[in-house]
């Protein structure tokens, strides 16, 4: 494993897999990668993710070597159902901070927008106003949340913004 399936693999290394020895077919540390790259990118649930995956196997290969492919939606949902969520959970907790530990002294980008068109003058409501938070080296979207009228407050919830 390479780039950041190498950190991914360093972070969720103490997950046990649920998988009697006869059912590894696929990789555990690989299944996480996938689906938190997944994820990241907007996939919903395990459709989502299996889709994803077989759409970027050519990406996911330069970081995993995927010997039997892509695991079925199916497959995905077993086993993370199986997993102990104390173990993910404290897993998500390190793989996050070493996220937003790699953010320290980079740049990030504030950006606010408004949204053309959304505006309803009948009901009295005033456009969608939006705030996007973007990590500028990592090219990633950190945060985007709407604001109330072109307000500059943007409340603090995530491990990332309060490290970063």
């Amino acid at each position: 494993m390479t780039g950041q399936a190498a950190i991914v693999a360093k972070c969720f290394e103490n997950i046990t897999d649920p998988r009697a020895d006869r059912g590894h077919n696929y990789d555990l540390v690989e299944m996480i990668f996938i689906t938190l790259t997944a994820a990241v990118c907007g996939a919903n649930g395990w459709v989502d993710v299996e889709r994803f995956a077989k759409a970027k196997i050519d990406w996911f290969r330069r970081y995993v070597k995927l010997e039997n492919g892509i695991p079925s939606h199916d497959t995905l949902g077993r086993v993370f159902s199986n997993l102990d969520t104390g173990e993910f959970l404290t897993a998500m907790h390190q793989w996050v901070d070493h996220f937003a530990s790699s953010l320290r002294d980079k740049g990030v980008a504030i950006d606010g927008k408004v949204l053309h068109g959304s505006f309803d003058h009948a009901a009295g409501k005033s456009p969608l106003h939006t705030v996007t938070a973007f990590a500028t080296e990592t090219k990633l979207v950190l945060r985007q949340m709407s604001v109330d009228d072109k307000s500059n407050e943007i409340p603090c919830r995530s491990s990332v913004a309060r490290t970063a």
